[in-house]
């Protein structure tokens, strides 16, 4: 008879319940390593890390979480909870009612093993971690191309790992790949079904990303399909829980944890002292948000009938955010349906040479793009008209760490005008946001910019000096002001306090007043 793993994964510090012995972790490579039945968080608020089933231990009171959203989204990640109290214990049978998923709940007193073994069963069947004979098949499509084998094997690995079984893959090879067919033939016994589209470059520049991921949607065979990037994965019950979402019309959506990869390709980091999980988003199912851009679902979130691909329309040439605009044609048909679960990893690279999403000149022609396509759309307006004005926190935005900083925010003209003279004023991001920054500090006599500043670049932009934050002199950052008009906020953030900068503030607020700037 096999016995219970558990782990305690305790970064903080925490206090153990009295008699505890099992394995305490505080990293989740070591979660990963150890490859526990069950892991135990001691904070809830962190939010899942890993593929394993997990219950959170609740230390919130549950006012809290009632104002705060980013908190409730991190608590509710986990697939089962401790509560210290009865009014913990009801607070999430209620906030749960809604969405048909059992409230898994122990009590601190319950932190024994034989009490989490009976639990760990029924966690297990409710959430999607117990193997099933497949009823529905399921395709996904794999765009292949320039990156390390190791990538597509990860992804290929949790496709295979699935719990629901049924699984075909469609990779589609737009540039090669060192060692692809041999990996082919490892993994071909695990699938449904394994089968390779090769894309040409056309007579002018490379295939975009748009005829590859349309290319894969073209040979799907299943009832249901998603999409995964080859460096990202699957958590084995994704597909087991988003099924029954999916088979009921709708397109069935779950949450994502944020995984940080070295530069250079490698996974987890080399640093053994660096975090490189953390819960990113449980998205609601919120249409009218998603297609007002302030909801973030990741592509590799998702997963649709493959009834609904006539609706999708032919390849619409995009080179970026492409997606996106998948998940905005299926949007306007169906509805969304949240699992509320996490079961997926969205993998970045602590470098930019891998990640298109930093390339702002493909990000703002895609965007006006897909604008111009949506701007007579009927069914579009309609769900943008509806949504209403929220006071909880947005999903963060791709490429940001979970934990957006907390800055002054300027929102409106009063925001810009508070701000003081006499010291220097800079803003950080010389793009379309940085335009609608200074066309709003021009309104103001008593404010002059400084320079713009850039992580990388030097010169000039928009008629100013254009600076990097490291090469700005000691005084300025004790003193001046930095605006920050990117939507990424946390690493501008990360790089103006590295420097020493104080004064920072926020103008995402105001510039989504004027532009589609995700969450």
């Amino acid at each position: 008879m096999s016995v219970t793993r558990f782990a305690f994964f305790n970064p903080d510090g925490l206090p153990l319940p009295a008699g505890w012995d099992g394995q305490t972790c505080a990293l989740s490579r070591d979660l990963t390593a150890l490859a526990p039945d069950l892991v135990i968080a001691a904070d809830a608020a962190l939010g899942k890390r890993t593929g394993h089933p997990w219950l959170g231990w609740l230390r919130d009171d549950p006012d809290r979480l009632r104002h705060d959203r980013r908190r409730l989204d991190c608590v509710l990640s986990h697939d089962g909870f401790i509560v210290e109290n009865p009014a913990q214990a009801q607070f999430l049978t209620d906030t749960l009612s809604a969405t048909g998923r059992p409230a898994h709940i122990l009590t601190v007193a319950d932190l024994a093993p034989g009490p989490l073994s009976a639990m760990l069963g029924e966690i297990r069947a409710a959430a999607g971690f117990t193997p099933t004979v497949p009823a529905t098949s399921v395709d996904y499509i794999v765009r292949v191309g320039g990156r390390d084998i190791g990538f597509v094997r990860r992804c290929l690995d949790s496709l295979a790992a699935q719990t629901s079984g049924g699984i075909g893959v469609i990779l589609v090879r737009y540039a090669p790949v060192l060692g692809l067919e041999a990996e082919m033939e490892r993994q071909r016994p695990h699938f449904r079904r394994l089968d390779l589209i090769d894309i040409t470059s056309p007579p002018i520049g490379p295939t975009t990303r748009s005829a590859c991921l349309w290319a894969g949607l073209r040979s799907v065979e299943a009832d249901l399909f998603g999409m995964l990037d080859d460096d990202d994965a699957l958590h084995p019950n994704h597909v087991a829980s988003l099924t029954p979402l999916a088979l009921s019309g709708s397109i069935a959506i779950a949450g994502s944890v944020q995984v940080w990869d070295d530069a250079a390709g490698a996974f987890p980091p080399a640093d053994p002292a660096f975090e490189h999980r953390a819960f990113h988003t449980l998205p609601p199912p919120d249409r009218s948000a998603f297609m007002a851009w302030n909801l973030a679902v990741h592509s590799s979130a998702f997963m649709a009938p493959a009834d609904l691909l006539p609706v999708l329309g032919p390849d619409p040439g995009l080179d970026f955010a492409e997606d996106s605009y998948l998940l905005r044609r299926l949007a306007r048909v169906a509805p969304f349906a949240s699992s509320w679960r996490v079961t997926t990893d969205f993998h970045w690279r602590r470098g930019q040479a891998d990640n298109t999403a930093f390339h702002g000149s493909h990000r703002g022609e895609a965007m006006a793009r897909i604008a111009d396509r949506e701007r007579l759309d009927p069914v579009v307006a309609s769900l943008r008209a509806t949504t209403i004005a929220s006071d909880l926190s947005l999903s963060p935005a791709w490429g940001q760490p979970a934990d957006r900083p907390d800055l002054p925010r300027l929102t409106g003209p009063a925001d810009f005008h508070a701000l003081p003279t006499g010291c220097p004023l800079y803003v950080y991001g010389s793009g379309r946001g940085g335009r609608i920054v200074l066309g709003e500090l021009s309104k103001h006599a008593h404010l002059q910019v400084t320079a713009l500043l850039d992580s990388h670049s030097t010169g000039t932009a928009l008629g100013l000096p254009l600076l990097r934050p490291a090469d700005l002199p000691a005084d300025h950052l004790r003193e001046g002001i930095f605006i920050i008009a990117s939507e990424y906020l946390s690493a501008m953030t990360a790089t103006l306090r590295v420097v020493g900068a104080v004064h920072i503030h926020d103008a995402t607020p105001h510039i989504r007043l004027y532009t589609a700037l995700p969450a």
